[in-house]
C-alpha cells in the first residue's frame, strides 16, 4: 500500500508540474505575442531609425530570458542504444543563443525522426532550462541483402539506413530474395522454438515468394515448404537430435515435399564449407 500512496503522489505531483509548466509557457508566449504585435505596429507607422530601435528590443527581451536563465543548458537524452547522441545534439545547437520559449519543438521532433533508427521521438520542456528527449528506437531482426547493398531490418520490413551492418553481422541472419523483409518476422518466430540449432543458420532466402530456403554454418542448406512450416522445421529438430544431421557432410534436406525427406551429400569439404560473407 505504502508504495502505491506513493507511486499515486508522484504521478500527481508530475501532473501537477507539467500543469504550471504549461502555464507558465502560456503566459509568456502571450506575452511575447502581445509584445511582438505592438512592435509590429510601431513598426509599421516608424521611420528607419525607430525600425532600428524597435529590433534592438527584440533581441533585449530574447537577451533578458536568456539572462534569467531561460536557455538550453541541459539536454536530457533516454532511449539511444544504436542512434548518436551527438545527431540530436547537432540538431540543438542552433538553439544556443534562444530562449527556450522560441524553440520549436514540432521542427525539432521532424528532423530527429529523419533518422531511420528513430521510430518515435517525444520532446518536452522542462523549465528553465532543460530539453527532455525520448527515443524509442527501431528493432533489427535481419540483414537484407538486395541487388544494391546490405541493410538492416525490423520485423515489419522496414529498412534502417542509418545502420552499420557490419557491426551487427554475428547478431542476425543474412535475407535475400523478393519480399524476403516483408515475411522474415514469420519464419523467425518459427525457428526460434530451437535456439540451439537456428543459431546454425547464417541465410535465409525467399523463394518465388513463397517458401524458404534455410543455410547453416556447416554447409547444409534445408528446402522448407510453403506450407506447414512448423513440422517441417519440427522434423529438422528431431533429425538433429537423432542423427546429428549438421555434422553428416549433408549438403542438402529437401522438405517440400510433407510425405518424404530428401537428402544429398558431399565430400567435397570445400563446398560443404563455402560461405557468403558481407
Amino acid at each position: 500500500m505504502l508504495k502505491s500512496n506513493s507511486n499515486k503522489k508522484y504521478h500527481y505531483k508530475t501532473i501537477f508540474y507539467w500543469l504550471v509548466t504549461q502555464k507558465i509557457i502560456k503566459l509568456v508566449n502571450l506575452s511575447f505575442l502581445f509584445l511582438s504585435l505592438l512592435l509590429l505596429i510601431g513598426w509599421c507607422f516608424s521611420d528607419n531609425s525607430n525600425k532600428i530601435l524597435i529590433i534592438n528590443k527584440l533581441k533585449t527581451s530574447n537577451q533578458l530570458l536568456i539572462n534569467k536563465g531561460f536557455r538550453i543548458e541541459n539536454i536530457i537524452i533516454d532511449g539511444t542504444n544504436n542512434l548518436p547522441k551527438d545527431y540530436i545534439n547537432n540538431i540543438i545547437k542552433i538553439y544556443n543563443n534562444v530562449n527556450i520559449f522560441k524553440i520549436n519543438l514540432s521542427t525539432i521532433h521532424n528532423k530527429i525522426i529523419k533518422n531511420s533508427w528513430v521510430k518515435e521521438a517525444y520532446i518536452e520542456r522542462v523549465l528553465p532550462n532543460t530539453l527532455k528527449i525520448k527515443i524509442l528506437e527501431k528493432k533489427p531482426i535481419a540483414i537484407w541483402q538486395s541487388k544494391k547493398n546490405n541493410e538492416l531490418v525490423t520485423a515489419n520490413g522496414d529498412v534502417i539506413y542509418h545502420g552499420n551492418v557490419h557491426i551487427f553481422k554475428n547478431d542476425f541472419p543474412i535475407i535475400k530474395g523478393n519480399k524476403s523483409k516483408e515475411n522474415i518476422s514469420s519464419i523467425l518466430r518459427i525457428l526460434e522454438s530451437n535456439k540451439n540449432l537456428s543459431k546454425n543458420i547464417w541465410s535465409l532466402t525467399f523463394i518465388n515468394q513463397r517458401r524458404w530456403d534455410l543455410h547453416f554454418n556447416q554447409g547444409l542448406v534445408v528446402r522448407l515448404p510453403a506450407q506447414n512450416v512448423n513440422k517441417a522445421w519440427n522434423k529438422i529438430i528431431k533429425l538433429q537430435q537423432n542423427y546429428n544431421i549438421l555434422n553428416l557432410r549433408l549438403t542438402e534436406i529437401d522438405l517440400r515435399n510433407p510425405k518424404q525427406i530428401l537428402g544429398k551429400i558431399n565430400f567435397d569439404k570445400r563446398i560443404i564449407f563455402k560461405r557468403k560473407y558481407l
